[in-house]
């Protein structure tokens, strides 16, 4: 239990792939940014329209085309009313989404809410309100229990195909590029916030750092090679001698 809960939220949901996963996820993201820019310059509109338009769509095919050869079994699914297919691997299904600029609430995402949206992300059980102190066992537990019937309502209105739905919620402008891509499973509030209930912010880069090697002792051996010869100079003043100069006192 303790070595499942260490682990961050792509390994818990995709293993040995969490990686390569997370890496499409990101590069899907920035070749939608890119391909959405080409966009706004061939549209020559001073609007942003041209790049968010070319992003909702692009952004879900470049998902499915870039996780299919990772993923062994993943297929696309086209909802109904959907103009653009998701990935279902076992199951899961990935809903990509751009978040909004602006209409942040206690540093929750917010994106543009759509019937289908919503539809989809209902498959998620909500989690339960905080509670109060005015709060009872038995209103939680019927909370829990309504939450529940929501969510396989939700699923077989889809055909279960799947019971998570994870949403993959992008932060992306024409002027900064890719910014953000969280992914987790979560539900929509009315206002179109995102409220993530397990989730992970994933690394748009990766180091490539290499480690430092070792640099090699003169000598046959450890005891061999010649020893450090220590600098020495001569101390010329006290100030100097206690490390104290006169351009760095610190201010009184």
């Amino acid at each position: 239990m303790t070595e499942t809960l260490s682990l961050t939220f792509m390994e818990r949901h995709f293993g040995e792939a969490a990686e390569a996963v997370g890496d499409a996820l990101v590069a899907a993201g920035s070749e939608a940014h890119s391909r959405s820019l080409d966009a706004k310059t061939g549209s020559r509109l001073a609007t942003n329209h041209a790049y968010g338009s070319t992003f909702w769509l692009a952004l879900p095919h470049e998902v499915v085309a870039r996780l299919m050869p990772i993923l062994e079994g993943a297929a696309p699914f086209p909802p109904a009313g959907s103009p653009y297919d998701l990935l279902v691997w076992r199951d899961i299904a990935i809903l990509p989404v751009k978040v909004m600029e602006t209409g942040k609430r206690g540093g929750r995402m917010r994106a543009r809410l759509s019937d289908l949206r919503a539809r989809l992300t209902k498959i998620n059980v909500a989690a339960a309100p905080e509670p109060t102190l005015f709060d009872d066992a038995f209103a939680l537990d019927e909370h829990d229990e309504q939450a529940r019937k929501a969510a396989e309502a939700a699923r077989t209105a889809i055909g279960n195909i799947a019971s998570k739905m994870v949403v993959a919620a992008y932060a992306c402008n024409p002027t900064s590029g890719l910014r953000v891509v969280k992914v987790g499973l979560a539900t929509f509030d009315a206002e179109g916030h995102i409220n993530f209930t397990d989730s992970e912010q994933l690394p748009l880069t990766r180091s490539q750092t290499p480690m430092a090697k070792p640099k090699p002792v003169i000598g046959e051996s450890f005891d061999a090679a010649p020893r450090p010869k220590p600098l020495l100079e001569a101390v010329e003043d006290d100030m100097t001698a206690n490390g104290d100069d006169a351009g760095t006192n610190a201010p009184e």
